[in-house]
């Protein structure tokens, strides 16, 4: 009796099976994991783009705000001769320390606390016009708006009609993450009624978000060589302010960042007499991304009249 012969077997075995099921959830996972890292690289280095052009977005700021303080034209075009403030006037730089709710009129000053501490600046400067009616402002110095503000014709002794005030507030936009309240840095000008005494507006122009404090020093020509703090300068000093230093620390929108204990010290190298709220900050979310950014701003226009021909 014969018999016929098995087939051969085709396919793969149940262990074969396995075992490509393993291989292939290997490699699986180890691209899985390359996709992670790439895209948390990626996340960080948006990050830290971000708070690179949020950094120099304020520095520029406030240097455009301390170089036109004190600004007066030399060729005016609503009078002959040219108009400075008188003395009892207020100054034309100023600075308060930890200054929440800061106002301007009447006077310059703060309504509270800053946020985590954070200064405030005030600079006064005046504009040009292009008609002898005062109309016709020709861009020489801008208002928080980036307009351009004209000379004043009302007969004020004053002829600053230009104000910046930058502070740090609350924004009511919500991050990437979907936090609200994130600080911004503030940027306030009169309002753009000239006629008539000038008004404040209730708030300002939200400039730079992810700020987490502002903090401001003073060199005097008085007292060279040293920078200090705005509570520690005399009424008299603002007159003869030469340098700004500038300490901002921006953080990043997301938190990317481990938990790590860490203490900024916010100018470096400098000699200051200020206190330590003034020179070191310490972060309360240590999971976001940080970066410190410095800057040492020189007052290029004279603050006050100081020849008697003025």
């Amino acid at each position: 009796m014969t018999y016929p012969l098995a087939r051969p077997a085709r396919g793969v075995s149940l262990v074969e099976l396995l075992i490509g099921m393993i291989i292939a959830l290997m490699v699986l996972g180890i691209a899985l994991q390359l996709t992670l890292i790439a895209r948390q690289r990626y996340l960080r280095l948006a990050d830290e783009a971000l708070m690179e052009d949020r950094g120099m977005q304020a520095l520029e700021l406030i240097r455009t705000a301390v170089e036109q303080a004190g600004w007066i034209t030399d060729t005016p075009a609503t009078s002959l001769t040219r108009r400075w403030p008188d003395k009892g006037d207020a100054p034309s730089l100023a600075g308060m320390d930890n200054c929440g709710g800061p106002h301007m009129l009447p006077t310059f000053g703060c309504r509270s606390n800053g946020e985590r501490g954070s200064d405030a600046l005030l600079v006064r400067f005046a504009g040009r016009s292009t008609r002898p009616d005062g109309k016709g402002e020709d861009g020489a110095t801008r208002d928080c708006s980036g307009r351009g503000i004209p000379e004043r014709i009302d007969g004020a002794s004053d002829p600053r009609l230009g104000y910046m005030m930058l502070y740090v507030s609350e924004s009511s936009i919500k991050d990437a993450s979907g936090r609200g309240n994130e600080l911004q840095l503030m940027c306030r000008s009169l309002t753009r009624e000239f006629t008539g005494a000038p008004k404040e507006p209730t708030a300002g122009y939200g400039m730079v978000r992810g700020i987490d404090t502002l903090q401001l020093l003073y060199t005097v020509a008085t007292r060279p060589g040293v920078a200090m703090s705005a509570s520690d300068m005399q009424p008299a000093d603002w007159r003869h302010v030469q340098q700004v230093h500038v300490a901002v620390v921006i953080r990043g929108d997301l938190a990317i960042r481990p938990p790590e204990p860490n203490r900024i010290t916010l100018f470096p190298g400098l000699s200051a007499q200020a206190t330590n709220q003034d020179i070191y900050f310490t972060p309360t979310d240590l999971r976001r991304n940080r970066r410190l950014f410095n800057a040492t701003l020189i007052v290029r226009n004279p603050l006050y009249c100081e020849v008697d021909a003025c």
